[in-house]
């Protein structure tokens, strides 16, 4: 399903445009995000130190991306030369929300491409135990957000969030997964709660989980 654009679909911040991502965009929108990510807690345990690591983020991120741009739930941030930012979400009706409705975890053929065997065990092991961190009731998922380093601090991640949340079925809650700690403030301004913390493995990061409630019951 593409999604069209309307007018609606465009905000402006910091003389950055936030609009829904087009199929074209779709290069745009991974590049970004890979660049955004490449050195994400997650990323570095995923990852760890190897000199082709933006170009493994980036692969890691290709197929996920992808689905989300065609499904009309990736939002981006566009200056006068470049993509500054994206918001990728996971919306149940879509046909990026998968068929089951399961957790997006990652399937051990991309990581199999990506990593040496021992690794790909240690990263599925940790991403199992994210399960139960992922809510049972129908939710939409924040499960990519990005903005460039040089970017950050003038309230673009927010503008791509509240763009995401806004065009939400609002019977829904969102949710949302972060190592990072001042991610955790981030949404927690945004109206997101802290709802449970997982550990990635035995030397993986801590996965912090945050629920916002939907805008009506």
């Amino acid at each position: 399903m593409v999604v069209a654009q309307d007018a609606s679909d465009e905000t402006t911040t910091a003389g950055v445009r936030v609009r829904r991502a087009e199929p074209a965009d779709l290069p745009a929108a991974r590049t970004v995000l890979a660049r955004a990510l490449a050195h994400d807690p997650l990323m570095d345990w995923i990852f760890g130190l190897r000199a082709d690591r933006s170009a493994a983020v980036s692969a890691f991120l290709w197929a996920g991306v992808e689905g989300y741009v065609l499904a009309g739930t990736t939002w981006l941030a566009v200056d006068d030369r470049r993509a500054v930012g994206a918001a990728a979400w996971r919306v149940p009706g879509t046909e990026a929300a998968g068929a089951d409705g399961g957790p997006p975890l990652p399937g051990p053929s991309i990581l199999g491409l990506l990593l040496p065997a021992d690794r790909v065990v240690m990263v599925r092991d940790g991403f199992e135990a994210m399960r139960d961190q992922f809510p049972d009731e129908q939710h939409v998922l924040l499960h990519f957000l990005g903005v460039d380093a040089d970017r950050r601090g003038f309230g673009i991640g927010a503008s791509l969030v509240e763009a995401g949340l806004a065009a939400a079925p609002d019977h829904l809650p969102a949710h949302v997964n972060t190592t990072l700690d001042a991610n955790v403030r981030f949404y927690q301004a945004r109206g997101f709660e802290q709802v449970g913390s997982v550990r990635l493995g035995d030397r993986g990061p801590l996965m912090h989980g945050l629920r916002r409630p939907a805008r009506r019951p």
